[in-house]
């Protein structure tokens, strides 16, 4: 349950855990424990805080609070690996005054106030923090509810009441009397729940339909398939070509794979961290890499492969029918797909250096800059051998100082760049279904967001 280490649920967590900045309906980042903050230089944040914050266990919210707790995420293991780009960035953290800090980053990165709203925003009781190995199956938060043991089966149930010295108001953050966050791994078992009145919210699977719920569809956020790791050809000689790379991905039939693979639930994609929310995305980049064999053939043969090659490919099982249906495809071109799945271990393995390729799920947030960052440069989650690429590398120099029409244009360049590199085989962004009672609970539909945060899910009536 600690929040800075690899979680059970962001809900869980959300239970009893303030972030310095939130989500508004419209993506907007809006303060929070933040109360407000600037960019004194590129790479320099201040922020203002709230003075009147107190954790369950007494202590105060303060400046000092929030640099023991980057402190502490940037050296816990194992890491919160959605936190950990974001925290990257960041060098120092100094504490201004008891409500003002200063974020001292390595590199430009104006995206921050974003992560804090995410999983990079967390902050823990700083006196829970001298022992933070009671945080594992407790929670010392300033958060909305407090964890009820009574009613708490690790691992599986987990039951909170009412902070009733919470901060905010009812009306900045209307709460249940009792919530109760079930973990459930079995599709077939969760629906069942709901259709039972077991649960009123929940993440559903296409094609489910409960009597009496409504069904919503988050923003398309989420770039599923593969992801080239050796684009330098170190480990499997033939990835190293770029002409390889985009063979591969001529290869696959996008608008088949996001029918029958993702139900419909996104839109085709041309293997770059761009969708249709993002800065500088033009309709232009979904011309590139149509689905035409011929032309993947050619390509190959151009390379120096006319019969193709194999390689190998690290899987994560729950991802398994997009691995397989990307498999068959460039198979059919000659390119011998062999997966190898990895459950408990993958994200071991795809830290290892070992693999050329993987089975890659990422979050796509909408904000270019991050994006591209996340996805094509060193401070990729999924860039074990740290590739990285000059034209990336100076139009993301170039964009973080530009405004209006001039970062759009290098932002519409980098997707470009990014779909003629082909680091991936991305056949769409996908999004996530979710249904909930509309009798019990009242859900607000963010804009750029994969599913609603905790603080969107509000009682009927609030």
């Amino acid at each position: 349950m600690d929040p800075w280490k690899t979680q059970l649920s962001q809900y869980v967590t959300a239970a009893t855990y303030d972030t310095l900045t939130h989500l508004d309906a419209d993506g907007t980042v809006v303060p929070w424990l933040a109360t407000s903050w600037d960019y004194s230089d590129s790479k320099t944040l201040v922020m203002e805080l709230r003075t009147d914050v107190v954790f369950t266990d007494g202590a105060s919210f303060d400046a000092e609070t929030v640099k023991a707790n980057i402190e502490y995420a940037k050296s816990v293991s194992p890491s919160n690996v959605a936190a950990a780009p974001y925290l990257s960035y960041i060098q120092s953290v100094d504490v201004v005054s008891k409500s003002k800090v200063r974020f001292n980053l390595t590199s430009p990165q104006p995206d921050l106030p974003y992560g804090f709203s995410q999983q990079a925003g967390w902050m823990i009781s700083p006196t829970a923090l001298k022992n933070p190995s009671t945080l594992a199956d407790t929670a010392v938060g300033s958060g909305p509810y407090i964890l009820d043991k009574s009613g708490t089966t690790q691992n599986k149930t987990y039951t909170f009441t009412q902070n009733k010295k919470y901060w905010a108001t009812a009306a900045q953050w209307p709460r249940f009397e009792k919530l109760v966050v079930q973990l459930m791994a079995d599709p077939t078992a969760t629906d069942n729940a709901a259709r039972g009145g077991q649960i009123d919210y929940t993440i559903v699977s296409a094609g489910t339909e409960i009597n009496g719920w409504k069904i919503a569809q988050g923003s398309a956020s989420a770039f599923f398939g593969f992801t080239i790791f050796d684009t330098k050809g170190e480990i499997n000689k033939p990835l190293g070509d770029v002409r390889v790379r985009q063979a591969m991905n001529y290869a696959i039939d996008r608008k088949a794979i996001l029918k029958s693979v993702l139900a419909g639930q996104g839109v085709t994609n041309a293997s770059t961290p761009f969708g249709p929310d993002s800065l500088g995305y033009s309709q232009s980049i979904d011309s590139y890499y149509t689905y035409d064999v011929a032309k993947a053939k050619q390509l190959l043969r151009q390379a120096g492969y006319p019969n193709g090659f194999s390689v190998k490919v690290v899987n994560n099982p729950q991802w398994d029918q997009m691995a397989q249906a990307l498999a068959g495809y460039l198979r059919k071109v000659g390119i011998d797909v062999q997966l190898s799945n990895h459950g408990d271990d993958f994200v071991q393995q795809t830290n290892s250096g070992k693999w050329a390729m993987s089975t890659c799920l990422l979050s796509v947030t909408g904000l270019p800059y991050s994006d591209i960052t996340f996805a094509m440069t060193k401070k990729s989650a999924m860039n074990p051998l740290g590739n990285s690429n000059a034209t990336v590398n100076a139009l993301l120099a170039k964009a973080v100082s530009a405004e209006g029409a001039e970062q759009k244009r290098l932002y519409a360049q980098l997707a470009e760049t990014a779909a003629e590199q082909a680091w991936y085989v991305i056949p769409a962004l996908s999004s996530q279904l979710h249904g909930y009672n509309p009798d019990v609970v009242k859900v607000v539909e963010p804009d750029r967001a994969g599913a609603p945060m905790l603080y969107h899910l509000t009682p009927v009536g609030s």
